[in-house]
């Protein structure tokens, strides 16, 4: 049974079963400013997510709670934040729930809501009483028939969408998906492999770059005026022309201050980041003519209007200037990742050729790097929790694998023992070897046509919820709720 499953409806007979016992719910009183509100979380096609007495939402939060000390958990200021977030995931989805079954204008027959009744009229010997039954307030009774039409109605959906033990009803899996998941299992690898970080760049190739393009990390020294209108950006060209008001007052009494300093100092001012803020080429031409103390017409600094003034000449750069060579970096990194991706690429397909010529570890003991293995696992795209995964735990590198097509056709065609060529990892670029190949774990095998129903099961029910959750029909305001009135 999966957390979805459990945190959605409590299921069947088991809802019932909650029913029963929290036949009412009270909402403890809350003071401060939620004294005497009606705490709205959210809503789904207008229908309120409220925190309020005997509610579905407070239910789930009651329920969640005694579970979470029936197994001797403390509920602290965060688990209470988990219990209530996902109370009111379980809220969305039943009101999304009932909303598709109405629309398909379904009712649970009312034999069937009677015979749910029953158990709310027994008598000590747990058959039903008349007596029971003729003591019970009519809005009680009234009440607990709402409440069981609503558990049935929900649980057809359930039923239907995501199937029950006994396979009657939900999604179905062929035998042919079942006999293929099984060929996936294996056969399984384990290799060796060495890893190049991009993160290595050198600072030589950096500054080789840097002088290459110098013009681009020139400095320069400018104020800034920003405001959100065309219209009153002219005026106040005309205003500082005819010292109406100065520059430097206009920065403090009118400038948005995007992009610049409390004091209207543009803050990323090199070349390259000038090239970026004034994308129209007149207006980039403007800017960069201007002398020390002269100030520009309106130019767009991207979305805008801006009146610039230069402040200093511009200054060529120093690349022995530990800040002008984080500078070049932080471009590379941004626009130039190809050439740093290029440089170790390179590296890599030299290590493979020695690898293949000399032996994966001569190559590793001639280039001093460091050898890392893995464990077995097979072709597992997206780390699916039915085969055996990738170790991204004990070899972090391969995390970036887990998505990467590219990565197991190379890691899975290569013969056994030979040597791969470069693998691009996200920031890591690999070459990998072949350690070992062996058949499908047999037990895991037997298994998978055991469990792959409930696996297929899982994943609908997390799309579904994902749908869910991220329909224009939810209104979500728990997190500006909860922080305003839980968080202590």
């Amino acid at each position: 049974m999966t957390n979805i499953k459990q945190k959605i409806l409590f299921g069947g007979a088991i809802a019932i079963l909650v029913l029963a016992v929290f036949a009412f719910v009270f909402v403890p009183a809350l003071g401060g400013s939620a004294s005497g509100k009606v705490l709205e979380f959210g809503k789904w096609g207008g229908k309120p997510i409220e925190y309020v007495q005997d509610s579905f939402f407070v239910r789930q939060i009651q329920s969640l709670t005694e579970n979470l000390k029936s197994r001797g958990q403390e509920i602290d200021q965060f688990t209470h934040y988990q219990v209530m977030q996902s109370a009111f995931t379980s809220a969305v989805l039943r009101l999304a729930i009932l909303d598709a079954v109405d629309a398909a204008e379904y009712k649970p027959p009312q034999s069937l809501v009677n015979k749910y009744l029953v158990s709310y009229y027994q008598d000590e010997n747990g058959k039903y009483s008349a007596k029971a039954f003729r003591d019970t307030p009519e809005i009680t009774r009234s009440a607990r028939r709402n409440l069981i039409t609503e558990e049935l109605t929900a649980q057809r959906y359930i039923s239907d969408v995501f199937g029950t033990r006994e396979e009657t009803f939900g999604i179905k899996v062929s035998a042919s998906e079942t006999a293929l998941l099984q060929q996936m299992a294996g056969p399984q690898r384990s290799f060796n492999y060495v890893s190049f970080s991009t993160a290595d760049y050198p600072e030589s190739e950096t500054v080789a770059f840097g002088k290459e393009n110098d013009d681009f990390f020139v400095k320069h020294s400018f104020s800034v005026i920003t405001l959100d209108s065309q219209s009153a950006a002219k005026k106040l060209v005309k205003s500082i022309a005819k010292e109406e008001t100065t520059f430097t007052d206009a920065i403090t009494t009118l400038s948005t201050r995007i992009g610049t300093s409390d004091e209207g100092k543009l803050l990323k001012s090199y070349r390259s980041d000038i090239n970026t803020l004034f994308s129209d080429a007149e207006d980039l031409a403007a800017v960069l003519a201007l002398s020390p103390g002269e100030s520009s017409q309106v130019v767009m600094a991207g979305k805008s209007y801006a009146i610039v003034r230069c402040d200093e000449p511009a200054v060529s750069p120093d690349f022995s200037d530990p800040t002008v060579i984080s500078a070049i970096k932080s471009y590379m990194n941004l626009n130039e990742r190809g050439r740093i991706e290029d440089f170790y690429l390179n590296q890599a397909k030299a290590f493979a050729e020695t690898a293949r010529l000399s032996g994966f570890d001569n190559a590793c003991e001639i280039n001093d790097l460091q050898k890392y293995s893995t464990t077995h696992f097979g072709i597992n795209y997206g780390n699916v929790e039915l085969l055996t995964p990738l170790p991204v735990e004990e070899n972090v590198v391969f995390s970036e694998a887990v998505r990467n097509e590219s990565f197991f056709k190379t890691a899975f065609s290569i013969e056994p023992a030979a040597v791969s060529n470069p693998i691009l990892l996200g920031r890591e670029i690999i070459v990998l070897q072949v350690s070992e190949e062996r058949a499908a774990d047999t037990q895991l095998a037997e298994m998978i046509p055991l469990f792959y129903s409930k696996y297929a099961m899982s994943w609908a029910e997390k799309s579904v919820t994902e749908a869910f959750l991220a329909s224009d029909k939810l209104d979500d305001k728990f997190m500006e709720t909860y922080l305003e009135y839980f968080l202590n």
